[in-house]
């Protein structure tokens, strides 16, 4: 009789619908939540990236036209100018942008340092160099970016605080100011 009443039980606990949709939810859940939190996270890498190299762009020409060098811009002069371009990533754009402008021998083999070693970012390797007219010049950005989804960050280079630098470089030829 006991064994009986154990597969009765065994049997209604097997037909039972009540929970199951709980269940399912928990399973899919998880998978669901990280690839829309991967979704979000790398659209708003793209959208930094972007904003970044038209930011870098726009400042650019300012060198490229000599308007920087004629009205004695310096260093903080160019970064005020990238983080006025950042909309809505240029709150804390002091602590997160570096910014590298140097003259360069000629367009081909290009070798400018990496300030990125061992995931540290080494702000002693950077110099501001605007050039003079017709000067070829390199310039190049780096925006350290926090991370909230670090299981995407495959392509991308990590420092050693879990956040990732995003970098944009440009180089051309000053026009002929004066």
């Amino acid at each position: 009789m006991r064994f009986g009443r154990r597969m009765r039980f065994i049997a209604r606990f097997g037909r039972a619908a009540g929970g199951a949709t709980a269940v399912e939810f928990a399973l899919v859940a998880a998978p669901f939540l990280f690839i829309l939190f991967a979704i979000l996270e790398i659209g708003r890498l793209y959208t930094l990236n972007s904003v970044l190299e038209d930011a870098t762009m726009n400042a650019g020409r300012e060198v490229r036209t000599g308007v920087l060098q004629l009205s004695g811009g310096s260093m903080t002069t160019f970064r005020d100018r990238i983080c006025a371009d950042m909309g809505m990533f240029g709150g804390d754009c002091a602590q997160r942008l570096s910014v590298d402008v140097r003259v360069m021998p000629s367009f081909a083999n290009q070798t400018a340092p990496d300030p990125v070693i061992d995931d540290q970012f080494d702000e002693d390797l950077l110099t501001f160099q605007p050039g003079e007219a017709n000067d070829i010049i390199l310039v190049r950005t780096w925006w350290r970016a926090p991370i909230f989804a670090p299981m995407v960050t495959q392509g991308l280079r990590r420092l050693s605080d879990d956040s990732v630098v995003l970098s944009m470089a440009t180089t051309f030829r000053n026009e002929p100011y004066e």
